[in-house]
């Protein structure tokens, strides 16, 4: 068992130069916990863990457990921290040697480590052939099989799938369990909500921390919500303080003594909402919209190009094989006018494959896939506004600039509000600009000509609340006024924003509908004691699927008996109870069920 470190800081700053990259940080990390640091690009959360890592100097009032001994510090940068040239067993191998984690006990700890990874049968492949999650799972391994005080982690699961999210954050809360102290940098909240404390941060600076719960309470002002189809919640996106998440409209009043707005009532605790509270009333610039151009004027352009009777997107029954392999094996997929569809899966799961075949741009093994009615050839592309993971921006040219290209391309003028965000930016390369602009600004350049159809594959991956809140408040203007919106995301709650949703599995639908629709076939138990810890490995002994939920446990597609005999040696009460699924836990349930015989065998069942 692991020793972990206490680690108590008081104005902690980092400083580059002239550039304070980190200031005024004030905040504590335990044995035995999970922390969490989120914000967007440039908050300051990489920087902070290099400070505890003592990869960077660190300036404070007072700091205590620092510096730590290297030989006890796990750290997995952002980009995974593997080498890819070398196989899994040559890179764990090499870390083993570096830390002297040798010997029997090590050894068994190694194949533990890589067994509940998933990465126990491919020892012999190259890290750079693994995909994005396999990857992050063994930088997490690389990071944790000697055993360390202190783990910390630069974003371990951002832009990996939802079950590999699940694998991961298993992996986390069992070196938490084995006394760690567990420091981890997020964009995703829902998943800083299982942390047992979070700090939030913006522009280097600390904006809010404490538990998930303590931070709600420090919403600033009021936050008011009101069905999205009432004429009030309208009328308040058209101000600079409303966004919209699903079929709610919310807006946010700075002050605490504000009254409801007509038509609008309280909004419930949020922790999505309270961030984008917090970092709106830290930042210079509010919630309004970023120039997607007036909604009359997109149902003019709209109005001219296609008749809405028709399904934009249409792909029945669709079969692509690559030889021996099926990478999609009958799946059907439709997008109507004015609907969000969202398109969910493991990394390998076929969206791509997909994707690029409702697109026209590779042709089905068997099926069919219409745009706009017909087979798709490149007029109908036209009409079609394309946001690619790697944003398809031209590095070397300014954000203005970037806008006039594809306003040229598509022939059509720049959007007068687009060019007047762009503008904020000046002559600097788009390659300077934080990553949350530069998202929106390839929305902006990809929606500029009104397309009737917006395919968009990870739109906000690395974004922090607000500026998800303001891409999606256009996403909705433009659903508004008639576009269709496929978009694929790992994030469980854009997923929810979505009105239905499609989940891929190795090729196959193991779920579609309403996020409702797919989490009501699940449920999950949540299992509290006053040592979650050891709770956690006698589940996980057994080998169940076990989320760590701040000091909660949650066991999903597992019996009630089932559960209770795992925990039996505990001689502390045990509460059990049962709770809905999540959509991530519903995801994870759907692909164990949807395993082809011969793969292995879940101990998930149905939940009495």
């Amino acid at each position: 068992m692991s020793a972990g470190v206490h680690i108590s800081l008081e104005h902690a700053a980092v400083r580059f130069g002239p550039a304070e990259a980190l200031r005024e940080f004030t905040g504590a990390f335990a044995p035995g916990t999970v922390s969490a640091l989120i914000g967007g690009d440039g908050a300051g959360k990489s920087t902070l863990l290099r400070g505890l890592a003592g990869r960077v100097p660190l300036h404070a009032t007072r700091a205590e457990g620092l510096p730590v001994d290297q030989r006890r510090v796990g750290y997995q940068p952002a980009d995974a921290g593997v080498w890819r040239n070398l196989s899994v067993a040559e890179n764990v191998e090499f870390v083993s040697r570096t830390y002297g984690a040798t010997g029997a006990e090590a050894t068994e700890h190694t194949r533990r480590l890589l067994e509940r990874a998933g990465l126990g049968g491919v020892t012999d492949r190259v890290a750079g052939k693994l995909s994005g999650g396999m990857r992050q799972k063994l930088g997490v391994v690389l990071a944790t099989l000697h055993r360390p005080s202190l783990v910390l982690l630069d974003e371990p699961t951002t832009g990996v799938d939802p079950i590999s999210r699940a694998e991961l954050w298993t992996l986390i809360a069992a070196t938490a369990a084995d006394g760690a102290t567990v420091v981890f940098a997020t964009t995703y909240l829902d998943e800083a909500e299982r942390a047992s404390k979070l700090f939030l941060l913006s522009g280097g600076t600390l904006i809010a921390a404490g538990t998930p719960e303590a931070v709600v309470t420090q919403t600033p002002g009021r936050i008011w919500q009101a069905p999205a189809s009432h004429q009030s919640a309208r009328l308040a996106l058209e101000t600079r303080q409303a966004w919209r998440r699903g079929d709610t409209v919310y807006a946010w009043d700075p002050s605490a003594d504000a009254a409801a707005p007509p038509g609008f009532r309280s909004a419930p605790d949020d922790l999505e909402n309270t961030s984008i509270a917090l970092l709106a009333a830290d930042a210079p610039t509010t919630l309004a919209a970023t120039g997607s151009g007036s909604a009359p004027a997109k149902l003019r352009a709209r109005g001219t190009a296609a008749a809405p009777r028709h399904r934009l997107v249409e792909g029945s029954d669709i079969r692509r094989s690559y030889g021996a392999f099926a990478a999609l094996s009958g799946v059907s997929l439709h997008v109507s006018p004015g609907e969000v569809v969202g398109l969910l899966g493991g990394n390998g799961a076929g969206k791509t494959t997909l994707m690029r075949i409702l697109l026209g741009l590779e042709v089905p093994s068997a099926g069919s896939a219409k745009l706009f009615g017909a087979r798709p050839e490149l007029e109908t592309r036209r009409r079609i506004g394309y946001v690619a993971q790697g944003l398809g921006l031209y590095a070397a040219l300014s954000a203005v600039e970037n806008l006039e290209f594809a306003a040229a391309v598509n022939g059509a003028p720049v959007v007068p509000a687009s060019r007047r965000f762009a503008e904020r930016f000046g002559k600097a390369p788009i390659s300077a600009l934080p990553l949350g602009a530069q998202r929106i600004l390839a929305y902006l350049a990809a929606a500029g000509h009104a397309p009737e159809l917006l395919v968009l594959d990870e739109p906000t991956s690395g974004m922090d609340a607000l500026a998800r809140a303001r891409l999606w408040r256009e996403l909705r203007t433009q659903a508004d006024t008639g576009a269709g919106i496929l978009v694929t995301t790992h994030y469980m709650q854009e997923a929810a924003q979505c009105d239905r949703l499609v989940i891929l599995t190795a090729g196959t639908v193991t779920a579609a509908g309403t996020v409702e629709e797919i989490t009501k076939k699940h449920t999950s138990l949540t299992v509290e004691s006053a040592h979650w810890e050891r709770a956690f490995t006698l589940l996980r002994a057994a080998d169940f699927p076990v989320l760590l939920d701040g000091r909660t446990l949650r066991v999903p597609g597992v019996s009630r008996s089932d559960v209770a005999a795992a925990l039996d040696r505990l001689t502390e009460p045990v509460h059990i109870t049962a709770a809905e699924a999540t959509l991530d836990e519903a995801m994870l349930l759907d692909a164990v069920g949807a395993r082809p015989p011969g793969t292995g065998e879940s101990r998930a069942q149905t939940p009495s």
